[in-house]
């Protein structure tokens, strides 16, 4: 029995030996090690309290989705203090803020952001309606930038103030329903649900049958306040929907997978970069411990063992301090041999002068980006827009991009 035993875990071990040589072993969802691993086991945070505020006759209100305030306070006659916390440390320096402001009567005030674990980062800007947004005109740090004041005219009609325009989870469904009238586009598919019971959506661009196509996988809103990368990919995605030549012949090859909310508590909770386990879910690509990942992955492996399709390409749409791709450096191999290399220099002959820096980045932590190669050997980047880069800007370079990645991969 023993020997029967050890010749079946024998031929066990031969099978998967020649189902990895055949590359079958792509459609089993794999689990990885990487050298600088992190603990993506649920950890302890904060909830911020959603209520209305009052200090003497000015009012502050956290209470909608994708706000941050986490106490408001009077400093003095003319001086009030939002103070912004973290949802738990350590984390990122993503300090995120939103919030509503109004007084019972006119007054002009001076508004001081209060970080606490991080020094101050997104540019605060104001609106009367949460879709027009412009930058407050200047502000002063303190000492040690973990503070920022600014003068502010104040009356009964609300103002919205945020380090970035508010894009919550509903925003986001309304604009993925908006592309469904598309020929292109197929219905909104709830794929998995967050901690909070919020729905990962996804879509799929493409026409014809599933099978036999090529697949680019897109994805944004791992980390909530990272608005501008949110942005570069819906003009990425408006441009893979225009009905024409170009976009006819690609589809005939390639099919888009769309993952536009990847955090949807983060981003509705108003955290500064993790979901509601308190996990940055971009190192989450190795055990699959977040419900989010987890859904993500098992679809797209799921999808691909379904149809027989290779995923050839994911792109992860970022926000940092200023605009660069990560891409992987010439000693990996993936079946789109030097494509992010190619492409990229693409984009910047498109957008000249504006040329964006270019970071070979190795296959250290568990990321998306290093997923994508070590399940399927596929080409992957991570698409980092600056905080602060101009809308137009953002536009020029995503539409480009999505027009220059057309028209190489019905080359390859």
């Amino acid at each position: 029995m023993e020997r029967k035993n050890t010749t079946i875990i024998n031929l066990l071990l031969i099978i998967s030996l020649l189902l990895q040589a055949c590359g079958l072993d792509k459609y089993v969802r794999r689990e990885f090690t990487y050298t600088r691993s992190v603990d993506t086991h649920a950890k302890k945070i904060d909830f911020q309290s959603k209520k209305l505020y009052r200090a003497g006759h000015i009012f502050a209100d956290n209470r909608f989705d994708g706000a941050r305030l986490n106490d408001f306070t009077q400093i003095n006659d003319s001086t009030y203090q939002v103070l912004i916390t973290p949802e738990n440390t350590p984390i990122n320096p993503s300090p995120w803020y939103a919030f509503k402001i109004w007084s019972s009567r006119p007054d002009t005030i001076y508004l001081q952001l209060k970080y606490r674990y991080a020094k101050h980062r997104y540019w605060p800007k104001i609106s009367q309606n949460r879709k027009d947004w412009t930058k407050i005109e200047s502000f002063t740090y303190n000492a040690d930038s973990t503070a920022v004041s600014f003068k502010l005219p104040v009356g009964k009609q609300a103002l919205w103030i945020a380090g970035q325009p508010v894009i919550n989870s509903a925003d986001t469904k309304m604009w993925l329903d908006s592309l469904t009238s598309n020929p292109f586009v197929s219905p909104v598919r709830i794929i998995g649900k967050s901690l909070k019971n919020r729905s990962i959506y996804m879509l799929k661009i493409g026409q014809g049958d599933t099978k036999n196509k090529k697949i680019i996988v897109l994805l944004s809103r791992q980390h909530p306040p990272e608005v501008t990368g949110f942005l570069a990919l819906k003009h990425f995605v408006n441009e893979l929907v225009q009905n024409d030549t170009l976009t006819r012949t690609f589809y005939l090859k390639y099919e888009v997978w769309l993952f536009p909310l990847l955090n949807p508590d983060g981003v509705d909770l108003g955290h500064w970069r993790h979901n509601a386990h308190g996990i940055d879910l971009n190192r989450d690509w190795a055990h699959y411990r977040q419900p989010e990942i987890d859904a993500v992955t098992k679809f797209i492996v799921n999808e691909a063992k379904k149809y027989h399709v290779q995923p050839v390409l994911g792109i992860d749409f970022h926000s940092t301090f200023k605009d660069v791709y990560y891409i992987f450096d010439d000693s990996f191999h993936s079946v789109l041999p030097g494509f992010c290399e190619v492409w990229t220099a693409g984009i910047d002959r498109m957008v000249a002068p504006f040329k964006t820096l270019k970071s070979p980045y190795g296959m250290s932590q568990p990321i998306s980006k290093n997923w994508f190669y070590k399940q399927f050997k596929a080409e992957a980047m991570t698409y980092e827009v600056g905080d602060d880069t101009p809308d137009d800007i953002i536009k020029l370079k995503a539409r480009a991009a999505a027009v220059t990645m057309m028209d190489l991969l019905l080359k390859y």
